[in-house]
C-alpha cells in the first residue's frame, strides 16, 4: 500500500458523466485509467474512479501522496449541491480514518496550477456548515 497524506478535492468543469470523464481520460489523453480515484455525481452518488493503491493523475507533481476526489459540475458558475457536499464530507471522514490524512487540498492550492479548480464557488468551509 503507498503511503497517502492528503486528498485533493477537484470539479469536472461540466455536466460530464463519470463515464464521459474516463472515456476522456482513456482515449485523448492515453492515460490507463480515470484521473480521479472518486468521482461525486449530482445525485450525491460516490464512484470508484481508478484503484486507490494506484497513483491518481489529477495534479501533476503531486500525485503520489495523494487521492483525487472530482465532483461532477462547474463551479466557476454553480455552487456544488447539498448532495454533493454531503456525500464529499463522509468520504472525507472516512478516508481521514483509513488512512490517517492531516491534509485536505483543492487543485488550486498547488503551485504549478493556475486554475480556480474546483472553482470559484467552492470552498473547504462548505463542509463544515
Amino acid at each position: 500500500m503507498r503511503k497517502i497524506n492528503k486528498i485533493v478535492i477537484h470539479h469536472s468543469q461540466s455536466r460530464k458523466t463519470f463515464d464521459e470523464i474516463k472515456k476522456l481520460h482513456v482515449n485523448k489523453y492515453k492515460w490507463n485509467d480515470i484521473g480521479y480515484h472518486f468521482v461525486i455525481d449530482k445525485d450525491g452518488n460516490v464512484l470508484n474512479g481508478r484503484d486507490i493503491n494506484k497513483i491518481g493523475a489529477h495534479v501533476y507533481g503531486y500525485n503520489e501522496d495523494s487521492l483525487g476526489i472530482c465532483l461532477i459540475g462547474n463551479f466557476d458558475v454553480e455552487f456544488p449541491n447539498h448532495l454533493q457536499l454531503n456525500s464529499l464530507s463522509i468520504l472525507i471522514k472516512d478516508l481521514k480514518s483509513k488512512f490517517d490524512i492531516k491534509e485536505i487540498k483543492m487543485h488550486r492550492d498547488f503551485p504549478n496550477v493556475a486554475k480556480t479548480c474546483p472553482g470559484k464557488n467552492f470552498n473547504i468551509n462548505m463542509l463544515y456548515t
